[in-house]
């Protein structure tokens, strides 16, 4: 038993390392991007079906409102592929259980605009533009699981790419938005 217990927090530890690592790459600007052309909404669909088997085991209902045809942007695929990664697994750890969460993706005015949106479990009591920062977490309690670099390094993913992303708050609505132009 203290064997797994020791497995489980040095994976932690790793887990928790090359998050660390990844960021503070980014904040130096020390990241090579890999642009290719990516379908952003075929990239969605993946990271979503990757995360199928997380999604049907959490009690949250997922609502998906996304275009049928391709948008291509000159986009890093994993850096990309991170980002959404950390913003759904996000969402099935702190949404509220058995609530809805909405992801939607929309062109307009020259840009792509990705909104995910979820009621908090949580009384959500922190300010929107520190929950990026490292090391921030928006439950407090919570000291199991995550490292608190999820957001940061999606903000930080998506600035590398000449994108922008922002958290809103709403009493206990939790939104984040992406904005990319298109080129």
């Amino acid at each position: 038993a203290y064997i797994d217990v020791l497995e489980q927090k040095s994976m932690r530890l790793k887990s928790l390392i090359e998050d660390l690592f990844e960021i503070s790459k980014a904040n130096s600007n020390n990241v090579t991007l890999n642009l290719v052309n990516v379908d952003i909404v075929s990239l969605l669909k993946e990271v979503s079906l990757e995360l199928s088997d997380k999604i049907g085991e959490s009690s949250i209902d997922f609502r998906w409102n996304l275009p049928e045809e391709k948008i291509i942007l000159p986009l890093d695929s994993q850096k990309t592929y991170r980002i959404f990664d950390n913003l759904l697994t996000n969402i099935m750890k702190y949404a509220m259980p058995g609530s809805r969460a909405y992801v939607d993706m929309k062109q307009e005015n020259g840009y792509v605009i990705i909104t995910m949106k979820n009621v908090s479990a949580n009384e959500l009591t922190f300010n929107p533009e520190e929950i990026t920062e490292r090391f921030v977490r928006g439950d407090q309690a919570r000291n199991t699981e995550g490292s608190g670099l999820g957001l940061a390094i999606a903000k930080s993913f998506v600035e590398l790419q000449n994108g922008k992303l922002d958290v809103d708050v709403e009493a206990d609505l939790f939104r984040v938005m992406i904005r990319w132009p298109i080129s």
